[in-house]
């Protein structure tokens, strides 16, 4: 005769807990799910023709990939991040234009280049040229060219305007 083979079994409290905590999981993934922010306003990508794919009314042309914040936007912040994300070869220098002051160059020192992505930063904070956005409407104005067609034969410049709250 042989020895009847021990079958094992769960509790059946621990077989509850581990269909609420797989229900409580799967109800958080749904909920992520449904309150992501998959509204891509922030950011226009425009390809090198200049043909806007990021839905938003803008022209920025040949050797600029995206700005931030997008041209026209109604509600920028006044710390926001002025970003300027050009093609692989181009470079830029950017001033800052409110309607109610004066243009200002934003010093090189200030401007955060990443030179893998081709992307210029700049973030208003204290000690800076600029410690927050004017309220109203702005503009970057960016005089940019390509490394490979030199300043002379390919300088353009390229400009978006938003409001800041």
């Amino acid at each position: 005769m042989t020895a009847p083979t021990p079958t094992f079994s769960y509790p059946l409290r621990t077989k509850i807990i581990v269909v609420v905590v797989l229900a409580v999981a799967i109800g958080g993934f749904v909920f992520a799910g449904l309150v992501a922010d998959t509204d891509s306003s922030d950011v226009v990508a425009v390809n090198g023709a200049g043909v806007d794919t990021g839905g938003a009314p803008s022209d920025l042309g040949r050797g600029v990939e995206a700005v931030r914040p997008i041209d026209g936007a109604q509600s920028v912040f006044q710390q926001s991040e002025l970003v300027l994300d050009l093609e692989p070869g181009w470079v830029a220098e950017l001033v800052y234009a409110p309607d109610d002051g004066e243009s200002l160059v934003l010093p090189a020192d200030e401007v955060d280049y990443t030179p893998e992505l081709d992307q210029y930063t700049y973030v208003p904070s204290e000690g800076k040229a600029i410690d927050r956005l004017a309220a109203n409407r702005s503009c970057v104005i960016a005089t940019i060219w390509s490394q490979v067609e030199g300043r002379a034969a390919s300088e353009r410049v390229v400009q978006w305007c938003f409001r800041v709250v």
